[in-house]
């Protein structure tokens, strides 16, 4: 019998880790013929009261397991830690808001059954979701399928199934600044894409801040191109052949017209060397990105670490990355 593991990272979500987890053992009852299943709830440092809700479920459930982590180290890393210890023949990602409809699992089993290794949900609509999220999505995937060589499709969530050879391809992966969808597009395999509509969530509020996201974009942007650095670089070669042309025209008033239109060269030049400055300084913030990314990753530090498991078999982590 193939078995299926669900991994759900958890960060202030006590109000929908039972009723999620309902949500699972209600369709997977459906399918004990032909699956065993688990479900690993990472727990990404929440200050609420998630750990003490996921202990007790624990202790009623063998097949709730949990991996709590000894702080908040961001989404994309709860999903490693989760791929790192999830032995299923197919693993599973989804979120603990229920915004991530349970009921489409055997859509995506279907289709691994159909030989497919990765299934991708495509969020067709938000139920509810602000307007400037939505426009802020719209435009990252289209900046983002500009400028990168890697198939990101815009809507594409981290609800996904992953075949067992996908989830080892990705914990050989070790780059610690991560977005967790584009790595596993950028590894290739078989992919398939279903769209989903997301219900509104029934309980609390979204975690993921405006400024994470934004902090989100900057590294996937970073991550999958180098065009940014490009694009400076013949941003500030334009700068200067014009700023040339410039001083190349005032010199020529200068010396043929009469009148200077009430500016004088000084001035043409203090602005030109104003645009010059910016140019530079935002071809040095660019930079400095990309050196804090290098930075981060020839530190060696841990991708994560780990406070407490529950009911995890250890003879089945991936110990590469702790």
């Amino acid at each position: 019998m193939k078995t299926i593991s669900f991994v759900i990272p958890v960060y202030q979500e006590q109000d929908n880790l039972v009723l999620m987890y309902e949500a699972l053992q209600n369709m997977m009852t459906g399918q004990s013929d032909q699956y065993d299943w688990d479900v690993i709830f990472v727990n990404d440092g929440s200050p609420d009261g998630s750990g003490e809700i996921l202990e007790e479920l624990s202790q009623k459930e063998s097949r709730c397991r949990v991996i709590e982590l000894s702080r908040n180290f961001g989404k994309e890393i709860a999903l490693s830690a989760g791929v790192d210890y999830a032995s299923g023949d197919a693993v599973i990602f989804l979120d603990a808001d229920l915004q991530h409809p349970p009921d489409r699992i055997t859509d995506m089993l279907r289709c691994w059954e159909d030989g497919y290794e990765v299934v991708e949900m495509v969020r067709a609509y938000t139920v509810g979701e602000p307007w400037l999220r939505r426009l802020g999505s719209t435009l990252f995937y289209k900046i983002l399928k500009l400028i990168s060589s890697t198939d990101i499709l815009a809507k594409t969530t981290d609800f996904r199934l992953l075949d067992r050879k996908v989830v080892q391809a990705l914990r050989r992966v070790e780059e610690r600044q991560r977005m967790f969808r584009g790595i596993v597009d950028w590894l290739g395999f078989r992919k398939v894409r279903l769209d989903f509509e997301a219900p509104a969530r029934q309980y609390g509020t979204p975690v993921y801040s405006y400024g994470k996201l934004l902090n989100l974009a900057l590294n996937s942007f970073i991550s999958y191109s180098s065009l940014p650095l490009k694009l400076i670089g013949v941003l500030g070669i334009g700068i200067t052949v014009i700023s040339g042309l410039v001083l190349f025209w005032m010199t020529a008033v200068t010396l043929i017209a009469d009148e200077y239109w009430n500016i004088t060269p000084v001035a043409f030049i203090v602005v030109s060397n104003l645009v010059l400055t910016g140019v530079t300084l935002s071809a040095l913030g660019l930079m400095s990105l990309y050196l804090s990314k290098i930075y981060s990753e020839v530190q060696n530090r841990p991708l994560y670490t780990i406070r407490r498991t529950i009911n995890i078999d250890e003879s089945h982590s991936f110990s590469g990355l702790k």
